[in-house]
């Protein structure tokens, strides 16, 4: 399911890993780091990110061009395996989409008989149309990168 209507945009995929996993790998600076794209053009950049509420993290990937877009925020809000809040703004650009809120929850699910996660992903004060429709395609990429993480790492186990 994707939406991008009043000021947010909200996104639920399937991953096909454990809920602890994929938390981790939003929280932990090496996992995240191997898996933070927009899109398959771009490779990861600085990642730095203290997990604790009131922790920042300065997270970034980089264009074809060389160009790296750099988001900063703090987490409000972590809770263990199941939700991850935290204030959004882009450093490279902090005009857009700047003082927004992103909230990551995270529910068991199944795939295959294997542990899954449901992850719902909700982007909040996003006030313009371009910045809810360019965030809804970076969340898509993003969330299609973590689950090609995951899908990568199952099938090196089986190897």
């Amino acid at each position: 399911m994707t939406q991008a209507i009043g000021d947010y945009v909200r996104l639920t995929r399937l991953i096909r890993a454990p809920r602890q996993e994929v938390y981790d790998a939003w929280l932990n600076p090496e996992v995240r780091s191997q898996w933070w794209c927009a899109s398959p053009e771009m490779k990861p950049g600085v990642c730095t990110i203290e997990s604790a509420v009131g922790g920042q993290y300065r997270i970034g990937m980089v264009a074809p061009d060389g160009k790296e877009h750099i988001v900063i925020g703090e987490f409000t809000e972590l809770s263990p395996h199941d939700k991850i809040c935290f204030t959004w703004t882009w450093e490279t650009n902090p005009e857009f989409g700047g003082n927004s809120r992103v909230t990551i929850e995270l529910f068991d699910a199944t795939f295959e008989d294997q542990p899954a996660t449901e992850l719902l992903l909700t982007h909040e004060r996003l006030t313009k149309p371009l910045e809810r429709s360019d965030h809804t395609t970076g969340w898509l990429g993003c969330l299609k990168s973590l689950g090609k993480h995951f899908a990568d790492l199952a099938e090196a186990a089986k190897a």
